[in-house]
């Protein structure tokens, strides 16, 4: 792994020993909440459940035929 990587690991297990499991998942949480409820992240999201749908019908299509 990358040096980068390596120093996001060490963060990452030095804020769950420091703050404790369930405060660290609660933040985590809260943050996935907030960048969730972005309305970009939505319209990104719908568009690729959009074009997830739409492959998965034409494979499901030229299978059949």
């Amino acid at each position: 792994m990358g040096i980068v990587t390596w120093i996001i690991v060490i963060v990452a297990i030095l804020a769950i020993v420091g703050m404790g499991l369930g405060t660290f998942l609660s933040g985590v949480w809260s943050g996935a909440q907030k960048i969730g409820s972005n309305s970009f992240v939505q319209n990104v999201t719908q568009e690729a459940k959009d074009l997830a749908k739409g492959t998965a019908m034409n494979a499901t299509d030229s299978i059949i035929r």
